[in-house]
C-alpha cells in the first residue's frame, strides 16, 4: 500500500479522535481528512499529477501535515524543507528536484515550474473544493526525497519509496510500541525525518500528534501537562530545556517514554530527565535518513547497557567492516554498514557508481555505508563511537562541513576554505579561509547563504592550506595550525591582525 493509506485507519475507526494540535488548535481524524481532500483537490488544480515533486517550505502545523498526505495521496513526490534554510540553500533544492511546484518564499523557488508562498498556498487550500482522489500507488514508487548533507557540499536527495518507508516505520513501531491513547510531542521540525515519522507512528495507531515550535519553549512544560503527551522524541537541546523547566517546576505529567537518536543527551542529563518525569522511560537509537532507523535499544535494557543504541531494527542486518573490507568481530570498531528493507533507494538522480553510501549487493538489494564508526557486542548490539570527518551533529541538524566549505569558496576572494571539525561535537565551529577577503568580510556574505546551523562561529584567515595525500584539504593539520597559531598569540604581546600559517606566532583574524 502507499504511505497515504496511513491515514484510512483512524479516518475509518477513529474519525472523532484528536489527531493534531498546534497553535491553531486541534483537528480531528475527521477534520484533517477534510483538509487532506481540500489540499488534492487544490494540488489537482495547479495541475499536479503522478511523480511530479512538490518542494514545501513551511513550518510545524496542519498546512505541512494537510499537504504532506495529499501529495502521496495523488502520487507525486514530497519535498519537505526546513523553513530557516536561506533562499540560496532552498533554490538548489527546487533546481536539483526539478521542482514541479515549490511553496515557499518566491525568492527561493523561482526556479520551479510554478512557485506559491506557503500562507498563500494554505489560503487557497483552505478555499479549495474537497478532492477524494486516490491515485494508484505502488510501493516501489518514490514517496519523498529527503535532502541531507552530503560530503561532496551540496544537499543531496534521499530517494524514499513507500515500501521502505513502511518497513521502516513497522519496525521502528515493533521496538517502541506506539500506541492508540498516546500522544507524541513533535518539537523537531517536519522537514526533518525524525519529526515527520512522529506524524506517520501517530497516524499508524490512531494516535494524537502535538505539534510545537522551538519559539515556544518556555511554554513547552505547559503544553505537555494541558495536552496530555505521553511520548517525547529528544534531541540534546530539548533535553536539557525539559530538565531545566520541570525542575524549576515540578508539574505533572503522563509522559512514558523519551526517544533519542544522533547525539545524545549526556548520561547526567538523561538520569536526571528520568527522575522528573516519574513513570518515564528512555529508548536511545541510532539511525541516518539513507535508511531512517538502524538501531533501537530496549528501554529495559537502558541502564545495563547505557552506551548501547541497542540490535538492528527487525529486518535489517548491522555488520562492522574495517577500512579494507574485512569483516571485523565483536568489539572491534570500524564502519557501520546496514542491509535491509528499510534501506532507501539512493540518491537522487546519482548514477549509482557515484554514490559512497548505497553498494549493490550481489542479490540487486542496497547496502548502506553510514561512514560512520561503531561497533557490536557479544550479544549484536550496536555502540556508536563517531561520525565520519565530513558529517557533524550541530543544533540538531545532520551538517556536512563541505557544505560549509562551498558556501565559502563560491565567494569571490576566497581561494579555499577549511571547516574546522568542532570537538567536542557542540563546541564553536571554525571556518578557515585563504584568500583575498577578510574573515570579516567573509562571514558577513555568509550570513545570506547559510542557515543558523551550518553558519560558523568564527571565521579565520590562514595562508596556506595543508593537504592530504588525496589532495583534499586536511582539516586535522588545518586544526592544528589555528590552533597553535593562537596559543602563540596568547603568549605574544604582537598585535593581533596577522595570519595562521606554520611560521606564524600570531592570533588568525577572528569573528
Amino acid at each position: 500500500m502507499p504511505v497515504s493509506d496511513l491515514l484510512e485507519y483512524p479516518l475509518a475507526e477513529r474519525a472523532d479522535h484528536p489527531a493534531v494540535t498546534d497553535a491553531q488548535g486541534t483537528l480531528d481524524y475527521r477534520q484533517l481528512g477534510a483538509a487532506v481532500d481540500r489540499a488534492v483537490g487544490w494540488l489537482r488544480g495547479q495541475g499536479l499529477t503522478a511523480g511530479d515533486r512538490v518542494v514545501y517550505a513551511g513550518g510545524n502545523d496542519r498546512a505541512f501535515l494537510a499537504l504532506f498526505w495529499a501529495t502521496l495521496r495523488i502520487g507525486a513526490i514530497f519535498v519537505p524543507v526546513h523553513p530557516d534554510l536561506t533562499d540560496h540553500q532552498i533554490d538548489h533544492i527546487v533546481a536539483d528536484s526539478e521542482a514541479a511546484l515549490a511553496v515557499c518564499r518566491p525568492e527561493a523557488g523561482r526556479r520551479a515550474a510554478r512557485t506559491v508562498d506557503v500562507e498563500q498556498a494554505w489560503q487557497q487550500v483552505l478555499a479549495a473544493a474537497e478532492d477524494g482522489h486516490r491515485a494508484d500507488v505502488g510501493e516501489d514508487e518514490v514517496a519523498m526525497l529527503i535532502y541531507t548533507s552530503g560530503t561532496t557540499g551540496r544537499p543531496k536527495g534521499v530517494v524514499c519509496p513507500h515500501r521502505q518507508m513502511l518497513a521502516a516505520l513497522d519496525a521502528i513501531n515493533a521496538c517502541l510500541g506506539y500506541r492508540q491513547d498516546d500522544v507524541v510531542l513533535c518539537r523537531l521540525p517536519l522537514s526533518f525525518d525524525y519529526g515527520l515519522y512522529q506524524a506517520l507512528l501517530s497516524a499508524l495507531v490512531g494516535g494524537t500528534l502535538v505539534l510545537a515550535r522551538r519559539s515556544e519553549d518556555m511554554g513547552l512544560l505547559r503544553l505537555i501537562e494541558r495536552t496530555g503527551v505521553t511520548v517525547v522524541p529528544l534531541v540534546p537541546s530539548l533535553a536539557q530545556i525539559l530538565t531545566l523547566l520541570q525542575g524549576k517546576l515540578h508539574r505533572p505529567t503522563k509522559v512514558r517514554l523519551f526517544t533519542n537518536t544522533g547525539a545524545r543527551p549526556g548520561r547526567a542529563v538523561t538520569a536526571e530527565l528520568l527522575e522528573l518525569f516519574p513513570g518515564s522511560e528512555f529508548a536511545s537509537m541510532y539511525g541516518m535518513t539513507e535508511c531512517k532507523r538502524i538501531s533501537i535499544l530496549d528501554p529495559e535494557d537502558y541502564a545495563e547497557h547505557p552506551d548501547s543504541v541497542g540490535p538492528p531494527i527487525p529486518g535489517d542486518r548491522v555488520r562492522i567492516v574495517a577500512a579494507d573490507g574485512t569483516a571485523l568481530g565483536p568489539r572491534e570498531t570500524g564502519e557501520i554498514v546496514v542491509s535491509g528493507p528499510t534501506v532507501m533507494a539512493g540518491y537522487w538522480r546519482i548514477p549509482l557508481e557515484a554514490q559512497n553510501r548505497f553498494v549493490r549487493r550481489p542479490d540487486g538489494s542496497l547496502e548502506l555505508h553510514t561512514g560512520d564508526n561503531g561497533w557490536l557486542d557479544e550479544d549484536g548490539r550496536l555502540y556508536f563511537v563517531g561520525r565520519d570527518d565530513d558529517v557533524i551533529k550541530r543544533r540538531g541538524m545532520r551538517v556536512a562541513l563541505t557544505e560549509i566549505e562551498d558556501a565559502a569558496e563560491r565567494i569571490p576572494g576566497v581561494t579555499a576554505a577549511v571547516a574546522l571539525r568542532p570537538e567536542p561535537e557542540g563546541s564553536p565551529l571554525l571556518l578557515a579561509v585563504h584568500g583575498s577577503l577578510a574573515p570579516e568580510a567573509v562571514r558577513g556574505l555568509l550570513i545570506g547563504r547559510l542557515d543558523h546551523s551550518r553558519m560558523p562561529d568564527r571565521v579565520v584567515a590562514i595562508d596556506t592550506v595543508p593537504l592530504t595525500a588525496n589532495g583534499k584539504p586536511d582539516r586535522t593539520a588545518a586544526k592544528a595550525l589555528v590552533e597553535a597559531a593562537e596559543q602563540a598569540a596568547r603568549n605574544s604581546t604582537a598585535p593581533q591582525t596577522t595570519t595562521a600559517s606554520p611560521r606564524s606566532s600570531h592570533e588568525p583574524v577572528a569573528v
